[in-house]
């Protein structure tokens, strides 16, 4: 890492993040704000995401199973600085070390700072620094049986990753009349719920409807048992792979 690279891990700086978790309450994000220096920005995030692993693995360990209480965090919502250029070194770091646990879904803040065009370029940006480092960010899966309209409505959503989004907890009115969600500005209103204005709709869609229990099986299928499989082993628990291998019957008739 260069020495510029070093200096800007390690200016203090305000880190806020949101932890969502979906299953436990849906409805109540969890939202950590952080006054950290950036090269320890995110080791608190990462030891509460362990931390409920730790906890579900407790549980699983117990003679009775019938109430595990799954407080794992199921997805992370990565808010990125509508700078226009590309990932600073930062969210590179934060992202690379983040993605092993928890499945990323990356946002771009404030989007209504930003052109049509320029939000383009930046997504594309984002993506290709994404790809470079090879950082893991939540792709819905496509199954054998999804019927056409789940495959299209799946890859819509994907096509707007990274999402673009304008938030705002106020009403204004428009010039139609409409009490709308949003934004007022002099030469207009940005309207949260408008996918012709931000892509908060997708991402909500993707959250809360469309791909929550996907958020749920990646986290508990691939994430946490590979994390298990880390703990175990740094335990000093040997784990009989062939015990997990799939089994194929042939019948003789």
């Amino acid at each position: 890492m260069s020495a510029s690279a070093l200096r800007s891990l390690t200016r203090p700086a305000l880190v806020t993040s949101s932890i969502t978790t979906i299953g436990t309450s849906p409805r109540l994000p969890r939202v950590i704000p952080l006054y950290l220096p950036f090269c320890l920005s995110w080791k608190p995030i990462l030891e509460n995401i362990e931390s409920r692993f730790d906890s579900y693995l407790s549980q699983e360990n117990q003679l009775n199973r019938q109430k595990i209480a799954d407080n794992r965090v199921h997805a992370c919502i990565y808010f990125i600085q509508p700078t226009g250029h590309s990932l600073k070194q930062i969210d590179v770091e934060f992202m690379r070390r983040l993605h092993t646990r928890v499945n990323l879904i990356p946002v771009i803040a404030k989007a209504d700072t930003l052109t049509d065009e320029e939000i383009i370029k930046f997504k594309q940006r984002i993506l290709n620094d994404i790809a470079h480092h090879q950082i893991q960010i939540f792709q819905a899966p496509i199954y054998d049986n999804d019927d056409e309209e789940t495959i299209a409505e799946n890859e819509e959503i994907a096509a707007k990753i990274p999402f673009a989004v304008v938030g705002s907890d106020r009403e204004v009115r428009t010039a139609d009349g409409r009490s709308v969600r949003g934004r007022g500005y002099p030469w207009g209103i940005i309207e949260v719920d408008n996918e012709d204005h931000c892509d908060f709709v997708k991402l909500r869609q993707m959250l809360i409807r469309t791909n929550m229990e996907e958020l749920r099986e990646h986290t508990n299928d691939v994430l946490y048992e590979k994390w298990r499989s880390e703990k175990l082993v740094s335990m000093g628990v040997i784990q009989d792979s062939s015990v997990f291998k799939e089994v194929k019957y042939v019948v003789f008739l």
